[in-house]
């Protein structure tokens, strides 16, 4: 048995498990909404390009819609070799790269680019959020969206009492626990996951690792007014998953941009 643990890079020892720790998130339903949002913004879409992919399900699962050309970028090269193994399996044409959506470099352009799951969150300033604003902007053709999600106060307070001391055992191969906590002084949520990959037969631990991932917790208003710093323009403000107004109880806000 293994007591030595190891300290990982964020989604790299998660990447395995991560379909796993996700199986309860509605991704069909979560890909549906972005696609009543390009079509009642942007009906004339055809090139997409997703940010933090994660493994790819958000994209594969667009792609099934036979509407778009989709490229899937991440930061974790872990998660990006996870997403080119099931986009394999399933003769899959998106185009996964390993890419942090700070420095982009891309050599072409698209209508619409997406990023979900809070991935704003893991922005903790507001000159790296105008950072991304200026990234996207140099790869959206004229007139193109780009559409995003970020969670709010409220999510966090609600969530710590569902998320912390979260365990399960995944196929006998891993096990792993996640402690969450909120600092609302701070507006910090922090995940930290221990890890432990287990003998298939004797259920032994062979290795232990840990990784932490802490978010900023931001308000619509806090949002808005980074925005108003750049070329984007504001055409909605959605609540969760719904085409209704975002409120100041709306715990998940879609920001649609032009």
């Amino acid at each position: 048995m293994s007591n030595q643990v190891s300290t990982q890079k964020n989604y790299s020892a998660l990447a395995q498990i991560y379909d796993d720790v996700m199986v309860e998130v509605d991704y069909e339903t979560w890909t549906d909404y972005i696609d009543e949002i390009i079509y009642q913004y942007h009906p004339d879409a055809q090139s997409v390009l997703e940010l933090a992919c994660g493994t790819g399900t958000m994209a594969l699962s667009l792609e099934e819609l036979a509407a778009y050309e989709i490229t899937a970028t991440d930061g974790s090269p872990e998660m990006i070799d996870v997403a080119k193994q099931k986009a394999k399996s399933s003769y899959s044409d998106v185009q996964f790269l390993t890419r942090d959506f700070l420095n982009l470099q891309l050599d072409q352009n698209f209508d619409v680019v997406f990023m979900v799951f809070d991935s704003l969150n893991y922005l903790h300033s507001e000159e790296n959020i105008l950072k991304l604003h200026s990234e996207v902007r140099n790869v959206l053709n004229p007139g193109g969206l780009f559409i995003y999600d970020f969670t709010t106060p409220r999510n966090s307070r609600i969530a710590i009492k569902y998320l912390n001391n979260e365990s399960r055992r995944i196929n006998n191969l891993y096990r792993y626990r996640r402690k969450s906590t909120y600092n609302a002084k701070n507006r910090e949520h922090t995940n930290r996951f221990e890890i432990e990959k287990l003998n298939s037969e004797s259920g032994q631990v062979i290795e232990r690792f840990q990784e932490e991932h802490c978010q900023h917790i931001y308000t619509l208003e806090e949002i808005e007014s980074i925005i108003k710093k750049t070329e984007f323009s504001i055409l909605n403000a959605f609540d969760g998953f719904a085409l209704k107004q975002a409120h100041e109880k709306s715990l998940r806000i879609t920001m649609v941009l032009q």
